[in-house]
């Protein structure tokens, strides 16, 4: 085909980066449409396995691919058959670019996956010869980069200027003699890596960061939620952890204080995702706590989110979840509860550091507020309320505040908020809150709200017990037997009385938590057989 009998849209491409249509034609046989570029793509002997065509009305905004490709498609290297027997071999980011050098005289191929795709075998292809790198000049050519050089190590990278896109663009404004300059000037593995080490890896002395200024991240709730990272709300089951979550939901969404005492400080978008409660429910509770908002959202569909995939990748939904949440922007993410989104074991610490991983890095720099279920304690077993966030001890160190939520005993609409984890602030002291119930209808009742109802003054002497009961079980997890002297000298060493001790241990032994040995003079502890707590992976 004459060049004068091109469709515009062809005449354009090619004009754009700077292509000659019979150079095209007579040597690699692309042929065209009216909207696109086709090429043939070929195996080490030269036979055509498939055809890539560039789609020609492809843009960023619209909804067609960049390239189509004929059945029996596969990742392979594109013009490995020029340029096999050659020693010196450029490898590109793309076919366009691939072809370019080839036209200037430049051996070069490319992967037919694009930048992310280099399949370990082709190493081979490069042994023994000189090999250059020049992928796009942005995050994904460098990750592509990175990518090849863990199987070419012997290969150096062309460095594009800064405001230079790809090779073709380089080339539209210089020649192929500029770009060997360029090839002169290549980095090797080493060099590369340094120049372009990730910045999470980057280290900084105490005297920078001294003088280095951070955008603060404020509350979304004055000492409740912070604006970015997680907060646990934590209780047994009935405990109303989601009636309250939603009430926490409204006050964010709506810039209202929540229980018109904790100041709302930066209002924003709320999203939900509850797997433990069917939508017809939460319709009621919305309606009941009034939380019908247009910046207030919920997922229709819960039961189908999951975070990954059979094969450990993030699944597809998760991913689209991350688009919406940017489009809709989202600032607190509501997950009800825990255990739902969890993969694998949430007793593991590699399992719940996955968990906080997966959700940082598909859902960044906002706030997650989760609800979760509680250990129960083997009867006559104390624990501590921190020790009562049920899983692995990872969880703990992951969160920056937790609550943990308790009914009043003999009433069914008062509860306890005592805080568990306070990042970077003092720790509130325990309130008690009371559910506001109203009708929803003739025949239904709901929670309409909470009321706050002040802080919850705990008896001192009572609280020392419970601390030296927690004592006790903590030294009894990591040995199978503590002695009465090592119990006194911890606990005074604590600022707890000789008699406040004694009465933590009868407790105990009275409740059959534990059981005493004596030896002699020397009396000891180990825990009662029926109330050994099971052990996690760590």
């Amino acid at each position: 085909m004459s060049k004068n009998k091109l469709p515009i849209k062809v005449k354009k491409y090619l004009a754009e980066h700077g292509l000659i249509w019979k150079f095209l034609e007579q040597e690699y046989g692309v042929t065209c449409t009216e909207n696109s570029i086709d090429l043939p793509v070929k195996d080490t002997e030269g036979n055509i396995i498939f055809t890539k065509s560039r789609n020609l009305n492809f843009t960023k905004e619209g909804g067609e691919p960049k390239y189509k490709n004929s059945s029996g498609s596969h990742a392979v290297l594109f013009n490995l058959n020029a340029v096999k027997d050659l020693p010196n071999i450029v490898l590109c980011e793309g076919e366009i670019d691939c072809l370019r050098l080839q036209q200037g005289g430049i051996p070069a191929l490319s992967s037919t996956g694009g930048s992310n795709t280099f399949n370990k075998e082709w190493a081979t292809y490069f042994d023994k010869k000189n090999v250059w790198i020049c992928y796009d000049n942005d995050e994904a050519g460098k990750n592509g980069t990175r990518n090849v050089l863990e199987y070419l190590p012997h290969a150096r990278v062309i460095t594009l200027p800064e405001d230079t896109k790809d090779t073709c663009e380089f080339l539209r404004n210089k020649d192929e003699e500029d770009f060997k300059v360029l090839m002169g000037s290549a980095l090797t593995k080493e060099e590369w890596e340094t120049k372009h080490r990730p910045v999470e890896f980057s280290i900084i002395s105490t005297q920078d960061l001294a003088k280095k200024e951070f955008e603060e991240h404020p509350w979304l709730i004055d000492k409740i939620l912070y604006s970015e990272g997680f907060c646990f709300i934590y209780g047994a089951e009935g405990t109303g952890k989601s009636l309250l979550a939603l009430s926490i939901a409204k006050a964010v969404a709506k810039g209202e204080d929540w229980l018109e005492h904790f100041h709302v400080s930066t209002p924003t978008n709320v999203l939900i995702i509850d797997k433990e409660n069917p939508l017809l429910l939460l319709k009621k509770r919305v309606k009941g706590l009034g939380l019908m908002a247009p910046n207030i959202y919920c997922l229709e569909y819960p039961e189908r989110f999951q975070l990954t995939d059979d094969k450990g990748e993030y699944s597809e939904f998760a991913q689209t979840l991350t688009s919406i949440i940017n489009e809709l922007k989202i600032g607190l993410v509501i997950f009800d509860s825990f255990v739902d989104f969890m993969v694998g074991n949430e007793s593991s610490s590699g399992d719940t550091q996955a968990f906080f991983k997966a959700i940082r890095e598909l859902y960044p720099n906002i706030a997650y507020l989760s609800l979760h279920h509680e250990n129960k304690p083997a009867q006559g077993l104390y624990r501590s309320d921190s020790q009562r966030l049920r899983g692995s001890s990872n969880i703990n160190a992951q969160i920056f505040t937790s609550f943990r939520l308790e009914i009043v005993a003999k009433s069914k609409e008062e509860l306890t908020l005592k805080q568990t984890k306070a990042r970077d602030s003092i720790k509130l002291n325990k309130f008690m809150v009371r559910m506001i119930i109203g009708n929803l209808d003739e025949e239904n009742t709901v929670v309409t709200g909470f009321e706050y109802l002040g802080d919850v003054i705990e008896d001192e002497s009572d609280t020392k017990i419970m601390e030296i009961q927690s004592l006790i079980t903590e030294m009894l997890q990591d040995r199978p037997s503590v002695t009465r002297k090592e119990v006194f000298a911890t606990g005074t060493g604590k600022g707890v009385s000789e008699k406040t001790i004694k009465r933590a241990i009868k407790v105990l032994v009275d409740s059959c938590a534990i059981t005493s040995i004596r030896k002699g003079r020397e009396i000891s502890y180990v825990l009662h057989p029926d109330n050994l707590l099971p052990l996690s992976e760590e």
